[in-house]
């Protein structure tokens, strides 16, 4: 509560610390009408007046004041470890007569964003990265997959906090954390002290992630994070906290308006060039949030869940892959280029042009098709059942379609990128899905067409076998870690098809090297 004018007239100091400083744990000078902390940062200082203490034994007054959780250790951590976060304050610290006012449950949002930007600091001296570093590795590697975040607003944004009297506001350190967070495991382990493991920095970063979401609610800088840390979580394998993390990044972009109906159709007026990048930015992320989804998905196992997020239509133009504005080649003396509207439809499958990640969108579109045609689809009200003979024709036909995009994708690449490409990958996971359903159809043929079928299937599983193959081959020889998305469901579903066909010595060969290149990924991005 506010201190009476007469109070204030007839002394110089109050008698308690202030609410802030209280919160903060540090010594409150108790100036009047305004200690030393809250008027430097110009903060409206309160004290309260209540009673004397009593000396007797204090209640338990649960909820006295918020205070943000201390993220969790890995187990058998140093002291070192240990210290890298705050020391907090017990539940028994906080017992307290003092009557409960609104002021002191509230937490000032200068005080979150502190808090988040030592931790930040403190996390980023353990890896022995600059702030700097992390988005230079950032737009260099998971960038190019997925294109969510604008690098010349980002860097932008960035240029107003290099000078330590502007603290970045909370959601932004979230997200150079989440950044941290997926261009961490390329990294030298031996350049990481014992306590800084992939582990450690994930509970962290969702612990950050859930403080910044309980004083933010939602803003695009969280719902980019919270879609990295769901990426994260679907790259180490964890697959049912990916798909819970990828709901609620959803639920915070539909709280934005991100999502399809955001998406330009061909019937669209031209967005200005002044607010292009952000638009894309945004589509972007609509984009991802909803091929994120169905990734997931398919390697869930789950026939009973169904994608949450709408994909976009076939007239919808495809996502641009956000290039910084120096690539663009602006004009000599003129502004900076702004980024280029993707102008090919999600439909155009054989249109030039369409860009990484506009041929990634257009391969998850094919998936979306391939869920909706391998899970059955009964309707309540005329109780209607899909049939195997109507699921295998989808198939054969979609089977023909991947195909010739596969072809298409493949023609525009030279070789060595083709087997590092996600859109390829993509086509890759796809034929092992789409065959392996054919065969599980099929396990009990009772005609020489079924017998056919399953033929043609083996002949497209062993496609996409050889296809893997290539793709190791290819890292052990250039030294280069197995990429990760997709990349590790087609490994394993490569040696499972291998070991399920036999073939002597050279296929025991080829299923040493699939499992050497499991292990190998296993040990860079999994924890």
């Amino acid at each position: 509560m506010n201190l009476p004018d007469s109070t204030i007239a007839n002394t110089t100091h109050a008698q308690n610390v202030c609410h802030a400083c209280m919160l903060r744990k540090k010594a409150c000078d108790k100036a009047l009408p305004a200690c030393g902390f809250c008027t430097s940062r110009q903060l409206r200082c309160r004290y309260d007046i209540s009673a004397p203490k009593s000396k007797g034994q204090r209640t338990y007054n649960p909820g006295r004041h918020f205070v943000a959780l201390q993220s969790p250790s890995p187990p058998n951590v140093s002291t070192q470890a240990k210290a890298v976060t705050r020391q907090l304050p017990s539940p028994e610290s906080l017992q307290d007569h003092t009557p409960i006012s609104a002021s002191s449950l509230y937490v000032f949002p200068q005080l979150v964003e502190e808090s988040l930007n030592q931790l930040a600091r403190r996390l980023t001296e353990l890896t022995k990265l600059t702030y700097d570093n992390i988005v230079d590795r950032y737009f260099q590697s998971l960038h190019k997959s997925f294109p969510v975040i604008s690098p010349d607003s980002f860097r932008r944004e960035a240029s107003r906090y290099r000078d330590k009297s502007h603290l970045p506001p909370a959601d932004f350190t979230v997200l150079l954390l989440a950044m941290l967070l997926v261009v961490l495991p390329p990294l030298d382990p031996s350049s990481l002290p014992p306590c800084a493991s992939q582990e450690f920095f994930y509970t962290t970063t969702k612990s950050a992630f859930a403080q910044a979401q309980a004083s933010l609610c939602t803003s695009l800088r969280l719902v980019q994070a919270a879609f990295l840390i769901a990426l994260r979580e679907y790259m180490c394998l964890r697959l049912e906290t990916a798909y819970i993390s990828a709901m609620t990044c959803a639920g915070m972009a539909r709280v934005l308006g991100i999502g399809i109906t955001s998406i330009r159709t061909t019937r669209d007026a031209q967005i200005a060039s002044t607010s292009r990048p952000e638009m894309l930015e945004r589509e972007n992320l609509a984009w991802a949030i909803a091929m994120l989804e169905r990734l997931i998905l398919c390697e869930l196992g789950r026939s009973d869940l169904q994608p949450q997020t709408e994909y976009p239509g076939p007239n919808c133009q495809l996502p641009s892959d956000l290039k910084p504005a120096a690539s663009l080649d602006p004009s000599p003396g003129g502004p900076p280029t702004a980024p280029a509207v993707n102008q090919v439809t999600l439909s155009s499958l054989n249109a030039a042009n369409a860009g990484q990640f506009g041929r990634q969108a257009q391969s998850v579109s094919l998936l979306d098709r391939l869920l909706r045609a391998t899970r059955l689809t009964t309707t309540t009200t005329t109780t209607t059942i899909t049939t195997t003979a109507t699921k295998l024709a989808a198939l054969a036909a979609l089977d023909a379609q991947v195909r010739g995009f596969l072809a298409v994708v493949v023609g525009e690449l030279e070789w060595r990128h083709t087997l590092s490409c996600v859109p390829v990958a993509l086509c890759v996971r796809q034929l092992f899905l789409l065959h392996e359903a054919v065969l599980d159809m099929l396990q009990h043929p009772n005609s020489e067409t079924d017998h056919r079928k399953r033929d043609i299937a083996w002949v497209g599983l062993d496609t996409a076998c050889r296809m893997m193959l290539d793709v190791v081959q290819w890292h052990d020889e250039e030294t280069m870690p197995i990429m990760p998305n997709c990349c590790f469901y087609n490994l394993r579903a490569a040696r499972r098809c291998l070991q399920v066909r036999g073939g002597g010595e050279a296929a025991a060969r080829d299923v040493g090297r699939l499992v050497d290149a499991e292990e190998r990924y296993r040990r860079m991005w999994v924890f």
